[in-house]
């Protein structure tokens, strides 16, 4: 029986180092997976970041052209006024002098 009994011993005490080498594979295990969802979280927030400040950037530059764009209108715009209101100046005395010569006429 002191052989059987050994052998009980040898069987438990290798049952004892399989569990916990099997323990410690399951900690790295978890250490490795809490290491992994940390770097991942870093590596989001990063990509967050990042397309934050490309939003910034590229919203800065729209509106950047955007004010270039209007103020080409409004430059044009004015010239366009400026055109208009010089023209209808000569059309009013042009007309102003046809509706005085008619007038000196009849009278």
């Amino acid at each position: 029986m002191c052989a059987a009994q050994e052998e009980m011993d040898q069987i438990s005490e290798a049952e004892k180092a399989a569990r916990n080498r099997i323990e410690e594979a399951q900690r790295r295990a978890k250490t490795i997976r809490e290491e992994a969802d940390k770097e991942a979280r870093a590596l989001i927030a990063k990509a967050e970041s990042d397309a934050k400040k490309d939003a910034s950037k590229m919203t800065s530059e729209i509106e950047k052209e955007r004010a270039r764009v209007e103020s080409e209108i409004l430059e044009d715009t004015d010239e366009k006024i400026k055109s208009l209101k010089n023209l209808s100046s000569k059309r009013k005395k042009a007309a102003f002098m046809v509706a005085y010569k008619m007038i000196v006429r009849e009278a």
